[in-house]
């Protein structure tokens, strides 16, 4: 039974050195970078519509009327107030928690 040629035509045996299994290799090969190159394609298209739907959205912020004084003035004071995080106050408890037992340590040690 004669093998086949990667093309498939069955008139055409196959050498036998391997070039066989190089053909076979080359267009598995061929295969699969046509597969990444179709998805790059696809990431591209992708890219180039979320950029002009960002694009859009820009364009849609930039056409609104300005904020009208007041509104901007009650902005700025809420925004002039100082806000404690959760983070702040865990880090100043924990300080004050560390200079009291260190604190303790000395006045034990001076006790004694």
């Amino acid at each position: 039974m004669p093998h086949l040629s990667p093309v498939g035509d069955p008139a055409a045996p196959l050498p036998a050195d391997g070039t066989a299994s190089m053909l076979i290799i080359l267009a598995r090969l061929e295969g699969k970078v046509d597969v990444v190159t179709a998805q790059h394609g696809a990431q591209l298209a992708e890219h180039a519509r979320r950029i002009d739907d960002s694009e859009a959205r820009l364009r849609a912020v930039e056409a609104r009327p300005p904020v009208a004084p007041a509104v901007d003035d009650r902005l700025r004071a809420v925004e002039a107030r100082p806000v404690v995080t959760p983070r702040a106050v865990w880090a100043g408890v924990g300080t004050i928690g560390a200079l009291i037992v260190g604190a303790a340590g000395v006045v034990i040690n001076l006790a004694s």
